[in-house]
């Protein structure tokens, strides 16, 4: 897992806890991870966001993440945290402390070690297949799939039997 990052709160680069301020050499992959959550993350509040205010407002729910270790391991294998690509960001104190939190859960989850950088791919990660399912659902919902087979069933059923609209089937 990636080392290379530096931090101006007094944290070591091996990825003890996770700093408020960071500065990270990530990979092109990464970058990539890093726009399009920010691309998803500013049409879901139709506002213009930063990666900081993503990862601020994801950074609460982040120990709750629940996706297998393979799933994981498996991200962290096909899109490499380290790079020549420089980005900076700057966290609230209380979004360290979640994301420190959620750092050390999942590093004994996948049982390695895992840096700032590592943590904030998993978070993304883990956002844009939120954002993926809310999309799926979306689209089912549009074309009426949302409700279980037997009540779409039993709706259709009914509506055919009604002999007035004005007088419900019991």
């Amino acid at each position: 897992m990636g080392q290379g990052y530096k931090t101006s709160q007094g944290q070591d680069a091996a990825g003890v806890g996770f700093p408020r301020q960071v500065s990270i050499d990530i990979s092109e992959h990464f970058f990539r991870l890093t726009t399009e959550s920010v691309r998803l993350r500013s049409n879901e509040t139709h506002s213009y966001q930063t990666l900081a205010t993503l990862v601020n407002a994801r950074a609460a729910s982040a120990a709750a993440m629940d996706h297998d270790s393979e799933v994981l391991r498996s991200h962290l294998d096909k899109i490499p945290t380290e790079g020549g690509i420089r980005i900076k960001l700057r966290v609230t104190a209380s979004s360290a402390e979640n994301l420190s939190e959620a750092q050390h859960i999942l590093a004994r989850q996948l049982g390695q070690g895992m840096s700032a950088g590592d943590m904030l791919s998993l978070l993304l990660f883990d956002y844009i297949v939120e954002q993926k399912a809310k999309a799926v659902v979306a689209k089912l919902r549009e074309q009426g799939l949302d409700l279980p087979p037997a009540k779409t069933a039993g709706k259709i059923a009914s509506d055919s039997q009604q002999t007035s609209p004005s007088v419900p089937m019991a």
